[in-house]
Formats: structure tokens, C-alpha cells, sequence
């Protein structure tokens, strides 16, 4: 444990931090960091309920993840500006810590990113929490999450590595999706977005990047509405931001699984 949760480091070299999407585990860019921890020093963390990191009873916020990033960089002692690659949801901590710890910040990539450029709220986010908490704690006390969790799992990703998972990754899906606190976890941080984005659309408002962004949208290389529709918002989200556009294809949107030497050339282009 590193600052209070689970934290994995590979490699030596310039610093580089991954950090998932909801439900995001260290496992998942298991094959990037067997391509960068040859030249950097790869930093994975598990939010607070993922992984092996132990709950938390609060809500998470953009400025408390980027404080952990940020907290997690002490204890290791890492001073040089660090790469920082935010998936889906986990890219509104990225960009957050990009614009509060602008000197620590080398480079940002947005993977398959959650889009934020229309924040809004109708629901108060206390009572989307609340109900959130009280779904998962039922479904986990008649046994649905132990019964289900894996299978909900190859439903909602279906990324797979080059030369399918490994042994030991299977067995921490098996165990880590089957955990009351995993579930409680990703339905809680789900229910809290419209919160972030807005978090994250006032940051905005009062801090700049100053370090080089890319936007790297997955596609699958087939062509559909739903795709062509992503791509087209995924490159007005990177023009919005003034940051540089890749398509990473063919690959689902846990594109890191998918197309681990794609997003670790993007990695070591910043890097350099």
C-alpha cells in the first residue's frame, strides 16, 4: 500500500502514471507496462474499492483523485514531471491533476475518455450515491455479485489481450469482481459523474494545461453510426481542449487491453 491504497511500480525511468476508467483494475494494462517499464518507471494505482485497495466511505471528487495521484508521486518520491494516461472516466483525475499540479504534469493522454463538455445535474448527487449504495449492498446480501460479478465483467469489456489473458489475470477477475466493496465501489463513482464533470468544468474556468495533451479514441474498424459518432465527439473533445487527436484501432474501448503497443507508443512519445 502506497498513501493508503494499492499502488503497483515497474520499471526505472521517466515517470509514467496509469490510471483507469470505473471499475479500472492494475491488471488491465498489464501488457502496456510489459513494453514501458523496460525505459520508464510505470506508476498503476487502484482507486479506493478497486483492485486490492480498501473502500472508502466517500464520494470521490476530481480534486481528492488528483491529490492521491499527487500523494502517491511523494511516497515515491518521484520529482520529474510524470506522463499521466486517464481511461474513460478515470481521464477527469487526469486532466484535474494536469491543471492543479501543472509542474508535475510531463504529458497527458485521454484514452477513450469520458467527454465533459456539457456538464449538468438533475438528480442531487447525495441521493444518487444513497440509492447507489443501498442497490449494491442488496444485490451483494442475496448474492448476485459473488454469483455474477465475472460474467458482468465479459459483458461490458470485451477487450482482449494480443495473446489472450493470463492465467493469474483471470484469477484476479474471478476474485476482485466478486467483491461487495468492488460493486459498492464502481456504482457509487458511476453515480457521482455529473458531480465531477461539473467539479471539473470549474476547474476549467480558472486553470490551464500546460503540458502537450493527446486524445486517443478507440475504434472497433468497422464502420457503424455508433463508431463513426464517437470518433467525430471524441475529436471535437480533443479540438475543445486544444490537444492532438489519434484514432487506436481496431480496438473496444478498454483499448489498452486491446492495443497495448498502440497506447505505449503514444506513452513513449511523450515521454521523450
Amino acid at each position: 500500500m502506497v498513501a493508503g491504497v494499492h499502488v503497483v511500480v515497474d520499471g526505472d525511468g521517466p515517470p509514467v502514471v496509469l490510471y483507469g476508467g470505473l471499475g479500472g483494475n492494475w491488471f488491465d494494462w498489464d501488457e502496456v507496462v510489459r513494453l514501458l517499464s523496460g525505459i520508464c518507471l510505470v506508476v498503476r494505482i487502484d482507486r479506493p474499492g478497486y483492485g486490492l485497495s480498501p473502500p472508502s466511505g466517500d464520494r470521490p471528487s476530481a480534486r481528492g483523485e488528483a491529490d492521491r495521484i499527487a500523494g502517491v508521486l511523494d511516497a515515491l518520491r518521484v520529482t520529474t514531471p510524470a506522463v499521466l494516461v486517464g481511461h474513460s472516466l478515470g481521464g477527469i483525475y487526469v486532466e484535474a491533476f494536469a491543471r492543479l499540479y501543472p509542474e508535475r504534469t510531463g504529458g497527458v493522454i485521454l484514452l477513450d475518455a469520458t467527454v465533459t463538455t456539457r456538464p449538468h445535474r438533475v438528480i442531487p448527487t447525495r441521493w444518487r450515491v444513497t440509492a447507489g449504495r443501498r442497490v449494491a449492498r442488496a444485490a451483494s446480501a442475496v448474492g448476485l455479485q459473488k454469483l455474477l460479478g465475472p460474467t458482468v465483467r465479459r459483458i461490458l469489456n470485451h477487450s482482449t489481450p494480443p495473446d489472450g489473458f493470463a492465467p493469474d489475470t483471470r484469477q484476479w477477475v474471478e476474485r476482485i469482481y466478486r467483491e461487495p466493496a468492488y460493486l459498492e465501489s464502481s456504482i457509487v463513482e458511476n453515480a457521482s459523474y455529473p458531480a465531477l464533470a461539473q467539479e471539473l468544468a470549474a476547474l476549467r474556468e480558472t486553470t490551464t494545461i500546460t503540458a502537450p495533451v493527446v486524445v486517443a479514441a478507440a475504434h472497433t474498424g468497422r464502420t457503424t453510426p455508433w463508431g463513426s459518432a464517437w470518433i467525430r465527439t471524441q475529436r471535437q473533445f480533443a479540438q475543445f481542449l486544444g490537444a492532438a487527436f489519434r484514432v487506436v484501432r481496431p480496438a473496444h474501448h478498454h483499448a489498452m487491453i486491446d492495443q497495448p503497443g498502440q497506447i505505449a507508443a503514444l506513452v513513449r512519445e511523450l515521454a521523450s
